[in-house]
């Protein structure tokens, strides 16, 4: 794990005769994330003396537990939030006391930083459109008309999915050659087949059927109201929907499953720290997102041999193999998903066969070298231009 600094004050003191910065990530909370973690293990990647540092605008720093210790990343707190106005200015002080090569910024949640830097005409800034929410799918008219000023003047902007690559540059002004597109990659060593069946009979007991399984967190865009109600639609008995994850939704989703009378059908794991293990307990993942950009959770069930059912939105239907695209639904479609669940219950034989496609399709498409390797390219080029 990687030592912590508690404060942007203590950031000046604690650098002093440090590896010199290079490389300074700005999360709006580094918690553990799909694009905290992308980013944290592309930093082991790279190996020890690679300057990296984070700075959680809001504090959290879970996904420090997952930083190799030779990496020796600090991991420094935000300033306090003092105003809309003021705000810039306190964050661009702590950036400059922390004095980077380069500035990478992440989502939303971080693009006061980017106004710093614009401010204080800081370069390099590389800016991450990580995922999608309601602020870029038309709703955030203010978020749009910001990042229409912001973005262009950034070194470059990444992004890891084709709708995102559109969104930025047909709504927010980013040109051709200043947008990456650097797809997820999946470690497909670390999620494989293999049986849990510890975790299985846990989620089961002695019932013969087929296991669903999600593995997100809780919360409404994630749409796990539709995912209940097509399970007690299409289900057999003995089928069993695992649900790893937690969030404000929690309550409501249990008392949902047994208005249905579905609740002994249906497990609730909380936090999953291995989500390999979830999906080697399972025979199919399951997803009803209304919003996402490139699913990492999909491409691990995927890596992990597993069909998948899912909704349309954003890459899901390109990021599956073709025999799996059969079994992708609007995120309303709640019987067309609940006979997708009722068909891959009953064809054990479909399931194996999508699932080995699935697995064969990750390998070729999204090996985690190559996203690791684009990112370490991009990331030197622009502090070599320091």
């Amino acid at each position: 794990m990687s030592e912590s600094i508690t404060t942007a004050e203590d950031a000046p003191m604690a650098l002093r005769g440090r590896t010199p910065i290079r490389f300074l990530h700005v999360f709006p909370g580094y918690g553990r994330g799909g694009a905290e973690l992308r980013v944290t293990r592309t930093i082991n990647a790279m190996g020890p003396g690679g300057g990296h540092a984070v700075l959680s605008i809001n504090g959290r720093n879970g996904a420090a537990a997952f930083l190799d210790e030779s990496a020796k990343v600090p991991v420094i707190a935000g300033p306090p939030k003092r105003g809309p106005l003021r705000y810039p200015i306190d964050l661009w002080r702590c950036i400059r006391a922390i004095n980077p090569a380069v500035i990478l910024t992440y989502n939303w949640g971080a693009t006061d930083a980017v106004l710093a830097a614009k401010l204080a005409r800081f370069r390099p800034v590389i800016h991450n459109e990580c995922g999608l929410s309601v602020d870029i799918d038309g709703k955030g008219a203010r978020r749009t008309k910001m990042r229409r000023w912001l973005l262009p003047s950034c070194h470059r902007v990444v992004v890891t999915s084709f709708t995102l690559r559109d969104l930025c540059l047909r709504k927010y002004g980013v040109k051709q050659d200043q947008l990456a597109f650097i797809k997820t990659g999946v470690d497909t060593a670390k999620f494989a087949p293999g049986e849990n069946d510890e975790l299985r009979m846990r989620i089961k007991g002695p019932a013969d059927g087929v296991v669903f399984a999600y593995i997100g967190s809780l919360r409404p865009s994630k749409n796990i109201t539709m995912l209940i109600r097509a399970f007690a639609q299409g289900h057999r008995p003995g089928d069993r929907l695992a649900l790893f994850g937690d969030g404000p939704e929690r309550q409501s989703l249990e008392s949902l499953a047994t208005e249905l009378g579905i609740h002994d059908s249906v497990y609730f794991h909380g936090y999953a720290d291995q989500p390999r293990f979830a999906f080697q307990a399972a025979d199919v993942y399951v997803t009803t997102s209304k919003s996402e950009a490139a699913s990492n959770s999909l491409l691990e069930a995927m890596a992990t041999g597993l069909p998948v059912i899912t909704t349309d939105i954003a890459d899901n239907r390109l990021m599956l193999s073709p025999s799996n695209t059969e079994f992708v639904f609007s995120h309303q479609d709640v019987d067309g998903y609940a006979a997708a669940i009722r068909e891959m219950s009953i064809n054990a034989q479909r399931r194996q066969d999508i699932g080995r496609n699935n697995r064969d399709h990750v390998c070729e498409h999204y090996p985690i070298s190559r996203m690791f390797s684009e990112y370490a390219a991009l990331w030197n080029s622009a502090a070599d231009l320091r």
